[in-house]
């Protein structure tokens, strides 16, 4: 860490954050960095009957504009209901770590959770970061407990991967082998700005040889992040984030994408990819990651943001907070497209229920809360949130549109995708975000969305609409010294 006082500086924001006023922006059953802002989610794994979810976050960046080096934060729970809020995991104290603890995976392995990673290294200098000035480290930490991690050992560098490759590889996931080896998967790009995915072996755990190489027949954008692969209803499914898809009408428009290839073969040997599928058609859902439950499901975590754009920071960063982590969805695989729905838990913080006609139009007030419209087949649906954002359904294009005006969007402005018909609208509002899941999970749109008002309302359609208030989950604090 190229800055001594980098925990004392953290354990002053979040204390600051801590006495600051409530912030009716902050979500309440969703998760949010304590101050500062949050990435990608990381480390998903079940040990005993807790759940630890992990999270690239950045304690001092809405201090600052300068760069600030991030570290894992750390959230547990047994029923997605109950939160603990866990000690720092990872600080970016090592040689090989020090401009930032990046994404990666869990491992648990004879009674120690091990956490593997990307360390990020930013050498000082007239350097692109993209063929030169830049590490990116393979490390592993090592814990009996599950929060307190220790042994920091490096595993691989830049120059351990292969001669055609930029300085971008990244986001280790780790999966285990029958017979106790691991593979370990990898994101990268080429020296020819193809993006792909590396696969390692190793028997060991310590020292990896490789083994294979993902990619797709034709390439598809510059640069594949967060590999993870994962069964769905026994369909292998490999879940990337790939850079530089060209943007299409009604896909493909956000500034980077994510989504699933559907696997056939061996990912070791012989995988085939097949077509890729966009997990959300909304404006913010990033760097998703998967969590194979003890019950058999499959869950997937995601952040609610998307780098590189002109509302990346978004109006609570001058708060002292942003980013959060979007609802945990239970997957399926059904007739060869993935299923995405809200955990039934969450179910458990509904209150009452409120049942409408919509034939005249229905208004409700709530920022923190849950509507379900199902319309009759063939009518339009018109969803107006707070000062400007509309979400409609026009059934005779078969088009769904998500248009956010100046005050809750900023520049985010309009998303569109075809949808042939539309039987339900689940639409779950939170402080400053929305999730949207259509016809029982075959596509989802997810956004944050800001402004004063509480207003919904939705014009008349001939069918049923419900609308349930939303409670917070409870978070505990079980943090050292505020850290």
């Amino acid at each position: 860490m190229e800055n001594p006082n980098y925990r004392a500086e953290i354990r002053r924001a979040y204390a600051d954050m801590a006495a600051a006023p409530a912030d009716p922006w902050r979500p309440a059953y969703h998760l949010t960095p304590p101050a500062g802002t949050l990435g990608d989610p990381n480390g998903l794994c079940q040990v005993g009957d807790t759940y630890h979810i992990f999270d690239v976050t950045s304690p001092l960046s809405c201090r600052t504009t300068a760069r600030t080096p991030c570290v894992w934060g750390h959230f547990t729970t047994k029923d997605f209901i109950r939160y603990t809020l866990q000690p720092i995991a990872i600080y970016p104290d090592d040689r090989r770590d020090r401009d930032g603890v990046y994404s990666g995976s869990a491992l648990v392995r004879d009674g120690r959770l091990y956490l593997y990673y990307t360390g990020n290294v930013r050498h000082h200098g007239d350097f692109d970061y993209i063929h030169a000035g830049r590490e990116q480290n393979v490390l592993r930490v090592e814990s009996t407990d599950g929060i307190h991690f220790d042994n920091k050992t490096l595993l691989m560098t830049n120059e351990d991967f292969p001669a055609d490759l930029t300085n971008h590889v990244r986001d280790p996931q780790i999966l285990p082998l029958e017979g106790g080896g691991l593979r370990m998967l990898l994101g990268a790009r080429t020296l020819e700005d193809v993006g792909c995915a590396l696969v390692y072996e190793s028997v060991d755990g310590t020292h990896f040889r490789l083994a294979n190489r993902l990619q797709t027949a034709e390439p598809f954008g510059y640069m594949w992040e967060c590999p993870d692969l994962a069964v769905v209803d026994g369909q292998p499914l490999f879940i990337c984030c790939p850079q530089g898809i060209p943007h299409e009408e009604y896909r493909y428009q956000n500034a980077h994408q994510c989504g699933c290839f559907p696997v056939e073969g061996d990912i070791a040997k012989d995988a085939v990819l097949g077509e890729f599928q966009q997990f959300d058609f909304g404006f913010d859902l990033y760097a998703a990651r998967t969590l194979k439950a003890k019950d058999g499901r499959v869950l997937l975590f995601a952040w609610m943001g998307m780098s590189e754009t002109s509302y990346n920071r978004n109006p609570c960063a001058d708060r002292g907070w942003d980013q959060v982590i979007a609802m945990p969805r239970e997957l399926h695989w059904r007739d060869g497209r993935l299923y995405q729905q809200p955990i039934p838990e969450l179910a458990a913080l509904r209150g009452d229920r409120q049942v409408r006609d919509p034939a005249a139009g229905c208004q409700w007030q709530g920022r923190r809360c849950e509507l379900v419209l199902a319309p009759a087949a063939g009518q339009d649906v018109a969803v107006h949130l707070y000062e400007d954002t509309v979400l409609c359904y026009r059934a005779g294009e078969g088009v769904l549109e998500l248009e956010m005006g100046p005050v809750c969007g900023g520049p985010r402005g309009v998303r569109r995708m075809k949808l042939d018909t539309l039987t339900k609208m689940d639409i779950y509002l939170d402080g400053s975000t929305m999730e949207v899941f259509l016809n029982d999970g075959y596509a989802a749109m997810t956004s944050r969305i800001f402004g004063e008002s509480t207003t919904i309302s939705v014009d008349s359609f001939t069918g049923k609409a419900e609308f349930y208030d939303m409670h917070g989950f409870s978070m505990a604090d079980a943090r050292e010294n505020g850290v």
